[in-house]
Parts: C-alpha cells; structure tokens; sequence
C-alpha cells in the first residue's frame, strides 16, 4: 500500500538520486547542450504542475508555486508528498478534459503520483542519453 512516506521517498529518489535522478541528468548536461534537452525540460515542468494542480483541486491542498523553476519545483512536489493523508492518497482525480481524455480512466492520487515518477524517471533517461551525444558545431 502506498503512504505519503513511500511515495515521498519514490519521488526523492527519482529526482534527486545521485546517479539516476533527474537532478544529476540535468546537471549532467554540460557545454552546448542538444537542443531536446531544454524541450523535455520544459515538458517534464508542465506536466508536474498540471497534476500538482489537478492533485490540489482534488484534496484541497496548494497548488504548485507559479514561480518556481524544475529544480525547486522537485522539492516542492516532495515535500507537498510526504504532507498528504492515507485520505488523500486515495483520493480519485478526474482526467483534465474528460471529453478528450481518450478513455483515460480517472485515477487515484496515489497512482497519478507513481505515474509521474515513472515519467520523471524515463525523461531523466532520455536527459542523460543526449548529455552523453557528443555535440558538433
């Protein structure tokens, strides 16, 4: 069963882990990087906020800062985790455009929090393979 405490520690260790995390992939990147990085950035920072603020209208919790970039965006959604109740977690959150949502099934805070971990985790994946291509002028 999922706690605020597992997820919490789930959304730690993809964004902050020291050889696979988010943080590292980013800080990874280094000279001129591929141009892709900066768009899977920048994908992976909307997507945070819109289920942060989908999980928010659903619990009754704050919503993301406006004014917070990725990196101070991944410890916020950490510490916004481990402040949610077992209630919470089980909370179901409705898809965003239920008339467009392709037979997505709404989901539970809990489950939409291990999909974004999982999404976090592939882009982090995808951040360090293009740190790595060698950049020609």
């Amino acid at each position: 069963m999922d706690t605020d405490t597992s997820l919490s520690a789930l959304l730690r260790r993809v964004n902050h882990d020291p050889a696979q995390g988010l943080q590292a992939a980013l800080d990874a990147v280094s000279g001129q990087p591929h141009p892709r990085v900066a768009a899977i950035a920048a994908h992976l920072s909307a997507t945070k906020r819109d289920l942060w603020t989908r999980i928010a209208h659903a619990t009754g919790t704050p919503t993301p800062p406006d004014d917070a970039g990725l990196h101070t965006f991944l410890t916020w959604e950490e510490e916004a985790c481990a402040a949610l109740s077992a209630a919470q977690l089980n909370v179901t959150v409705p898809p965003t455009d239920p008339a467009s949502a392709g037979g997505e099934p709404p989901m539970t805070v809990a489950a939409l929090l291990r999909l974004n971990a999982a999404l976090t985790t592939g882009r982090a994946a995808q951040i360090r393979r293009l740190a790595a291509q060698p950049r020609i002028a």
